[in-house]
Formats: structure tokens, C-alpha cells, sequence
């Protein structure tokens, strides 16, 4: 069987899921206090970059968590994979 770059993408996806749900499940109230509050942050820039045409990017909770999470590295990782696809 051959192995493309979408499969290895979804590896990569599903990983990096297993691996913040794991690290939720271990934060106290405080810190998913702070998840939830960073993820608005990542959700609003991701709306604001959209909204002045920017760039066109797809608002959901995945691409808003994953801002949340990883802060501006997880901006250009957004961008990069709107870019690319």
C-alpha cells in the first residue's frame, strides 16, 4: 500500500489530537480555564485575519484550539495549510 502526504498528514493530526486530549485531561480547573480563554483569543484572530481579507481562513474549533494551544506558531501553521491547500 502507498503512502501519500494526506496519510501522513492524518497520522500527524490524529497524534497531535490523542496528545491534547491526554494534556487536557492532566490540567486543573485553572488551566482549562485558560485553554478555553486562549482558544477565543486563537478563534478571533483566526476571524479578524478573515474578516479584513486578509486571508481566507476556515473558522472552526480545530484551527481555534490549535491557535489556543500553540499561541502564533499555531497561527502559521493554520496559514500554512490554508495556503497549501
Amino acid at each position: 500500500m502507498k503512502f501519500g502526504w494526506e496519510t501522513v498528514l492524518i497520522f500527524g493530526a490524529a497524534a497531535l489530537l490523542i496528545a491534547v486530549v491526554a494534556w487536557v485531561m492532566h490540567l486543573k480547573t485553572r488551566g482549562i480555564l485558560r485553554l478555553v480563554i486562549n482558544s477565543l483569543a486563537g478563534g478571533a484572530l483566526i476571524a479578524g485575519l478573515s474578516a479584513f481579507n486578509i486571508i481566507s481562513l476556515p473558522l472552526n474549533a480545530f484551527n481555534s484550539i490549535l491557535v489556543g494551544v500553540l499561541g502564533l506558531p499555531g497561527a502559521g501553521i493554520v496559514i500554512a495549510a490554508a495556503m497549501l491547500l
